[in-house]
């Protein structure tokens, strides 16, 4: 699955809409909106020489190559990491994923955490309003301590819930 910034998410934090910080290396710029993230670490075991929370700013976008900062995004199950590839780089990438894409719907149940839910799929409230995310990923809670349900906030950390 891929993570890279949708015109939307984009406008959404150029706006202040959505609370976001940009790391750039003038190939790529990756975002991040911490109030998506659910914690999964993947970036920091991904690419701990990016991603160090030990050091101000967390994310050193010289640490690695673009590729593999995309490859680390890309594991980031939230999407509170995306990137986006800037123009020279589009034309080479677009070759390498001329191939068809999935878009199965998919549910992944994280340890406890969150159940995920990727692909083409819609989320409907009770009254059968559209709850889908703007993303093609959504973290659903599963602990019942979320503030936002049915989405998760990262509560399940602080309840200590386990399965």
């Amino acid at each position: 699955m891929s993570n890279k910034i949708t015109k939307t998410e984009l406008d959404e934090i150029k706006n202040h809409e959505v609370a976001g910080k940009e790391y750039t290396n003038g190939e790529i710029s990756v975002f991040w909106k911490r109030d998506l993230c659910i914690h999964s670490a993947n970036c920091l075991v991904g690419s701990p020489l990016v991603f160090n929370l030990r050091k101000r700013p967390w994310v050193d976008i010289d640490g690695a190559t673009s590729e593999e900062i995309i490859k680390t995004v890309d594991s980031c199950p939230s999407r509170a990491l995306t990137y986006l590839i800037h123009q020279k780089e589009k034309a080479a990438a677009a070759k390498e994923t001329a191939q068809p894409k999935d878009n199965t719907a998919r549910i992944e149940i994280l340890r406890d955490g969150p159940a995920l839910v990727k692909g083409d799929f819609i989320i409907l409230d009770p009254d059968k309003n559209r709850m889908t995310p703007t993303t093609a990923v959504a973290a659903l809670c599963r602990c019942g301590a979320s503030k936002k349900k049915p989405f998760c906030d990262g509560s399940h950390k602080k309840v200590g819930f386990t399965d």
